[in-house]
């Protein structure tokens, strides 16, 4: 075998084993890729990516599907690699409320997400159980995600949840409670 052919078969075998590797290590190249597997997986979508944000850890990819919202989590993993972290699947949109809403904490990174039904919502507002406030007025298709990062002794969990017209009237209020 001469030199070129050995190469070849080298890389092919390198090739392979990468492959090997990636599949069975749940590594993928792209964020969108552990996100389309992370649905598969518990035989959910596949949904529409609405909008994709960054946090220091990966990304959270807010989606619909029928009629269901869902925010993954995607983190990067062994520098340029990415892993799915928390599943996909949200809640079912009930069209008879204003908005619906789902809130989780993952060590000390928390999330916010839901869909606004209502036309007449033009801001969302959370209060923190520390007092602090966090607002959305631009939205994605309807949806709002909102993320805050706790410091790593107390997790800061979800005391309150208002919308407000453009009036800046608030038209839904509900005390969520806490961890």
């Amino acid at each position: 075998m001469n030199r070129k052919k050995k190469v070849v078969r080298n890389l092919i075998i390198l090739a392979a084993l990468l492959a090997i590797f990636l599949l069975s290590s749940k590594l993928y190249l792209t964020p969108l890729s552990a996100h389309e597997h992370s649905e598969r997986s518990i035989h959910y979508g596949p949904s529409d990516v609405v909008h994709i944000e960054n946090f220091d850890k990966g990304k959270y990819i807010l989606c619909t599907y029928d009629k269901w919202v869902s925010c993954n989590t995607v983190n990067r993993s062994l520098l340029f690699f990415w892993r799915f972290g928390n599943q996909p699947i949200g809640f079912e949109n009930d069209k008879n409320k204003i908005i619906n809403y789902s809130w989780s904490i993952s060590n000390q990174y928390s999330t916010a997400y839901g869909i606004i039904n209502d036309k007449k919502v033009k801001k969302v507002e959370l209060e923190l159980g520390n007092g602090e406030v966090k607002i959305q007025t631009d939205f994605y298709d309807n949806l709002f995600l909102i993320a805050w990062k706790s410091s790593e002794s107390k997790n800061v969990y979800l005391k309150n949840v208002k919308c407000y017209d453009l009036n800046n009237k608030i038209i839904f209020e509900e005390e969520v409670g806490g961890a």
